[in-house]
């Protein structure tokens, strides 16, 4: 795991930018060995690496092929990279190195973008034919890795990280995007393939692009995508045994590392089965790190501790403070190179730190939400009133008032024109209708947004495409929130859950094997395969968050007075004071919380500070 970065030029001469300085701006991804790969007329690769395979020198990158045709600058792990070694020496390749890089480069060479169908693994990618200048850029099929893509007249600048875009010579005759902009204050994050500035994106997960700087050209392709829509195969108890078994697979394959592995604990589902697949794979005397906050309503290291007790493994739990998550402020916004705004980085980041004191590598439960229907509170009502979609709009909000006037409750869903309206509400962070009258003239400014346009209304097809639109959103800003806390310490994240079979797997389980929509409970599979390794489980989702609307409330009033408050407009995006004036005085009376909408702001604002008008 570690970091990339470079620059293709068009004009065939030197850049007046500081690679050096570039490069350090991702020191912390990769501590361990840093290089830098130039070829005066074109190109210039960089690289930072936190040594996991192949811990000598011949893991070193950028890594050149033995003809100087071929040059790779790699940041991640490929976890079948022994297997594809063996498919490479069957067609008479040697190998010097007992790490991935060098089979990655000779895939590379050999199959060229076909190789990329055949890697199961985390990973970016920037591959250089020193022949035809070509540069070739690609990304993991999940989006576990990033990577952000500058395109100028001169050339293309690509990096790990924003700030390395930002603080390219090039970037400063690029303005801000509007439309990138108005998607952050709406929804916390920037989604793929959007990022902060014209000219620039963040390359979506699954896909390549080659640029050619001879010829000035670029080709792009898919090489994974989400099955949708599927035709599930998988129901009860098969679809256990499947899952079980591509969980049991995938974390075997992620186990491979010439460095300990260790594992994060929480009181939910995804991570003690993890753990209990560890165990069942062989690993021995397993490490696992939990938060506790005593406070109840947030605190579940009880429920871990009794986990870990089952599963007979070591569990290091530390207590943390509001005071002390609070003190993580300049490292959260230091971390989040791009704007971000969801303040559960701030527990991520202690739990990385903590964890990073002894171990390199670690395992996670992300993705299990994401991929069996783990977020109840958002689909159970759109499944339901599904058909409802296929009537006109007035009878459907004619039958939600009806509802709520006999004491039914209401089912807001049909009050939208369509179940991908109500499901972009659902995630706008200003809610009830705030957006709108705080950001008056952001609601229009979007147009080549479509991640929330559906308009379906078969329950079937429905339940499919929340799990679609979960995957390639809400699972996005999980990753890009776990990348940035995790390397801040240079740590590496595993996901066992978002392994390529798993995925699959998952994919042809039918929808009603997961979601209860009586008692509104998901990931029924995952809960059934932990049950086969402890008899403990909890329903509850809690964790510990940080917890914002008290400190917006306290010590970061100040801060949010002075640089929010006093605003015109965020980057062209005009705020309404008045309005932004009632929504924060009705938070700090503890009338209503709007910690969600109004930590981003303080976010972009602390962002700017730090990153845009410091490059």
């Amino acid at each position: 795991m570690c970091g990339i970065a470079g620059e293709l030029r068009f004009e065939q001469k030197p850049t007046d930018a500081n690679w050096s300085f570039l490069s350090d701006l991702m020191s912390r991804r990769g501590p361990d060995d840093s290089g830098l790969w130039d070829e005066d007329d074109s190109c210039t690769l960089a690289f930072r690496r936190l040594s996991i395979l192949d811990l000598s020198p011949k893991g070193h990158q950028p890594m050149v092929h033995a003809s100087g045709r071929y040059v790779l600058a790699f940041n991640g792990e490929i976890y079948n990279f022994r297997q594809l070694r063996k498919d490479l020496q069957a067609h008479g390749e040697t190998f010097d190195s007992t790490g991935d890089a060098e089979v990655l480069l000779k895939a590379l060479i050999r199959w060229d973008v076909a190789a990329l169908d055949r890697l199961n693994g985390i990973f970016a990618i920037a591959f250089y034919n020193v022949a035809d200048k070509s540069l070739l850029l690609a990304r993991d099929h999940a989006g576990i890795k990033p990577l952000y893509i500058l395109n100028d007249r001169r050339g293309i600048v690509f990096g790990s990280q924003f700030n390395q875009i930002l603080n390219h010579p090039w970037s400063r005759s690029h303005e801000l995007n509007k439309e990138s902009v108005s998607l952050y204050l709406r929804y916390s994050y920037i989604p793929a393939p959007f990022a902060m500035i014209s000219g620039s994106h963040m390359l979506e997960p699954g896909t390549w692009t080659r640029v050619s700087a001879g010829r000035n050209a670029v080709e792009s392709g898919r090489y994974w995508q989400f099955p949708f829509p599927n035709d599930p195969t998988l129901t009860g108890a098969d679809a256990v045994d499947a899952v079980d078994e591509a969980i049991s697979n995938a974390v075997r394959r992620q186990l491979v590392s010439d460095v300990p592995v260790g594992a994060f604990l929480s009181g939910g589902i995804d991570s003690p089965l993890i753990v209990a697949k560890m165990i069942e794979a062989g690993q021995s005397a397993i490490t696992t790190y939990t938060i506790s906050t005593g406070d109840p309503s947030s605190d579940e290291s009880a429920d871990a501790k009794q986990y870990a007790a089952e599963l007979g493994v070591e569990q290091i739990i530390e207590k943390i403070t509001p005071e002390r998550a609070l003190e993580y402020l300049p490292q959260v916004i230091e971390a989040s190179s791009e704007p971000f705004g969801d303040y559960s980085i701030f527990p991520t980041m202690l739990v990385s730190q903590l964890a990073s004191r002894e171990f390199k590598v670690m395992l996670s439960g992300d993705g299990g939400d994401e991929l069996f229907w783990g977020y109840p509170e958002r689909s159970v009502n759109p499944i339901q009133f599904a058909a409802d979609f296929r009537k006109p709009y007035a009878i459907r909000r004619f039958r939600s008032l009806a509802r709520q006037a006999i004491g039914r409750g209401k089912a807001p869903s049909l009050h939208q024109r369509s179940i991908g309206d109500w499901y972009a509400l659902r995630h706008t962070c200003l809610k009830h209708g705030w957006f709108d009258q705080v950001f008056p003239q952001a609601a229009t400014t979007v147009s080549s947004f479509d991640g929330y346009h559906y308009t379906g209304s078969d329950p079937d097809e429905t339940a499919q495409w929340l799990r679609l639109n979960e995957f390639q959103y809400h699972l996005t800003m999980v990753l890009l929130k776990v990348d940035r806390a995790s390397m801040h310490f240079s740590q590496e994240v595993r996901v066992p859950l978002l392994d390529k079979e798993v995925i699959a797997t998952a994919a042809k389980v039918d929808w009603r094997s997961c979601l209860s929509l009586n008692n509104s409970i998901g990931k029924q599979p995952l809960r059934q395969c932990l049950a086969r390794h402890v008899k403990h489980q909890t329903r509850a989702k809690r964790g510990f968050e940080a917890p914002m609307p008290d400190w917006l409330r306290g010590p970061l009033r100040g801060q949010f007075e002075d640089m929010v408050m006093t605003r015109k407009d965020f980057f062209g995006q005009v705020i309404d004071r008045k309005a932004l004036r009632i929504l924060f005085d009705k938070h700090l009376s503890g009338e209503e919380n709007h910690a969600r909408g109004l930590w981003p702001l303080l976010s972009l604002a602390l962002w700017e500070e730090k990153h845009l008008k410091r490059r």
